[in-house]
């Protein structure tokens, strides 16, 4: 992906990222404009930039801040493409033709490279969607006319270029059929070879192919038509890579260029990260311009765990270094998703996105190693029930590992005590342990937890509170606020049961409001946040 060559312009076009739409389609075309006039070999103050696409004096103090002229164009053309990607400007709507890459190839018979070459010169695409649902970078075509007038170079060029004849287009099909009749080489290696030979670019010998091959079907020119690549396919593709098949293999086997295995590819992987759920705990840090430094820089902490023979307990401020780190790293897998394309997909980005979400989950790994004398500790308190062991330690650890993404480390308590209430919570909830009640303490604050060892685990401390739950509710709320909360949260005396009731449905009982229940609601859970160690709180309303 193209990165912006000024920071200070870096800056400033992501700031405009939260612009309305409206405003943005303005700042396009005046970024558009402001491109067309650039003089490479001048400096531009960098105030005046910001008021030429914006209209706005900038806040800050800009003066003295001078930008390149080629500089700028640079990042003038990585924010068009961006802006008009994200606005996805249909190009039907144009009242003149857009032409694609592709079809400038074609019509001057030039090459993908030369089309970057003259877009570097002069030449402005915007990224526009197409008629086939496609996002692409597309050309006006009076933009293409006034860049061949005014570039002498091109325009030279473009003098000498010529239409292919009916029978320079009958000879290259005749070509493809005698190649692909003689060799097993792929469609791709052909096209090249013709392409050398007629003097022509790729892309036109692809497109007369192509064309052919829509016109008369029944005439096959390869051994494999290309075609679209259907979703069986695609998938068996994905699975066979995944499974560490090399490019050249997959090339072989499909038929398909290297650079198609590749969009094919990256397509599948964005197409799973976009519909992965990543939650993760905001925090202040995550916002500090040298959070990286801050955050990932030291990695002994990771090493030393992973290097261990068995789990190591962790201390509070490992405990706090390990869940900052785990957060961020999904944080910045989540905002590094938000630019992922799903129509063309950066392989580049999305080696990001999985090279954070591994490392979180490789930290989850530590924390929950970690944490597993937590869970055998509180099963061992639940097994009195009558459920079995195993099927205790095998829920409890599924629960732990929930804990490990809903637990905010910025609260100050420890892990293995918000864990604890989380894993006996869903004890009480399973049928593997309905009849197990869950007391909780109003102020846990003298009570000495290490839940992470069985030795020295003391399970009872949690389950044995000053108040239960439910002396808590009766002692702190109204007749009205207990049902709501009990019924809400699905609570029956001391334990958490599975019939919750909505909100609408505990109105209809009381012959109120969904609304109204909601702020009686609202009132009683500030009453019992007053009340209830944070832990116990947060485990509550989860």
């Amino acid at each position: 992906m193209a990165k912006y060559k000024n920071s200070s312009l870096d800056q400033f076009f992501n700031e405009l990222k939260f612009a309305p739409v409206q405003r943005q389609h303005k700042e396009l075309i005046a970024a558009n404009d402001l491109l067309a006039i650039l003089d490479l070999q001048l400096e531009y103050p960098l105030e005046i930039i910001c008021f030429r696409i914006t209209e706005y004096r900038p806040r800050q103090d800009m003066s003295g801040i001078l930008i390149k002229g080629d500089i700028l164009a640079n990042d003038l053309r990585i924010f068009i493409d961006r802006l008009s990607a994200k606005l996805a400007i249909p190009a039907a709507d144009q009242n003149q033709k857009v032409y694609s890459i592709g079809d400038i190839c074609e019509k001057f018979s030039v090459s993908r490279k030369t089309v970057q070459r003259w877009r570097k010169q002069g030449l402005i695409g915007w990224t526009y969607l197409f008629p086939d649902n496609r996002k692409a970078i597309g050309f006006l075509a009076s933009v293409v006319d006034d860049f061949i007038d005014n570039n002498k170079l091109s325009s030279k060029k473009a003098e000498a270029f010529t239409k292919l004849t009916p029978s320079q287009k009958a000879k290259i099909v005749d070509l493809a059929k005698q190649n692909a009749s003689r060799s097993d080489s792929s469609r791709h290696r052909i096209i090249i070879e013709i392409a050398q030979q007629m003097n022509r670019s790729r892309e036109t010998i692809r497109c007369i192919l192509a064309d052919y091959e829509k016109d008369f079907p029944d005439d096959t020119v390869f051994n494999k038509p290309a075609g679209v690549i259907g979703p069986k396919e695609a998938g068996l593709m994905y699975k066979m890579h995944k499974q560490g098949a090399k490019i050249g293999e997959l090339m072989e086997k499909f038929n398909r260029s290297r650079s198609s295995i590749h969009r094919i590819i990256n397509k599948r992987r964005a197409k799973a990260l976009l519909g992965l759920k990543i939650d993760f705990i905001q925090s202040d840090d995550f916002q500090l311009p040298d959070a990286d430094r801050i955050i990932l820089a030291d990695n002994a902490l990771i090493k030393k765990l992973s290097a261990a023979r068995t789990p190591k307990l962790l201390t509070r401020q490992q405990e706090t270094e390990l869940f900052r780190r785990y957060n961020y790293l999904k944080y910045l897998a989540c905002s590094t998703r938000e630019n992922v394309s799903h129509i063309s997909p950066s392989g580049t980005r999305l080696k990001k996105v999985e090279k954070f979400l591994t490392a979180s989950e490789e930290i989850k790994k530590l924390i929950v190693e970690a944490n597993l004398g937590l869970v055998v500790s509180v099963a061992q308190r639940h097994a009195k029930y009558g459920a079995s062991m195993p099927d205790l330690v095998s829920e409890g650890n599924i629960s732990l590992m929930h804990a490990v993404d809903k637990f905010d480390y910025s609260r100050g308590y420890r892990f293995s005590t918000y864990a604890s209430l989380v894993i006996a919570k869903e004890y009480a909830k399973s049928d593997t342990s309905t009849k197990g009640t869950l007391e909780q303490s109003s102020d846990m604050s003298n009570i000495e937890l290490d839940l992470r060892n069985v030795s020295q685990v003391d399970v009872a401390s949690i389950e044995r509170a000053h108040y239960s739950l439910d002396e808590v509710i009766r002692n702190n709320l109204t007749e009205r606020e207990q049902y709501v909360i009990r019924n809400h949260f699905g609570l029956d005396g001391n334990r958490i049961v599975k019939n919750k009731m909505t909100l609408v449905e505990i109105g209809e009982k009381l012959n109120l409001t969904k609304e109204r229940v909601r702020q009686i609601e609202l009132i009683a859970l500030q009453q019992l946040r007053h009340c209830l160690a944070p832990e116990e709180f947060d485990v509550l309303i989860s």
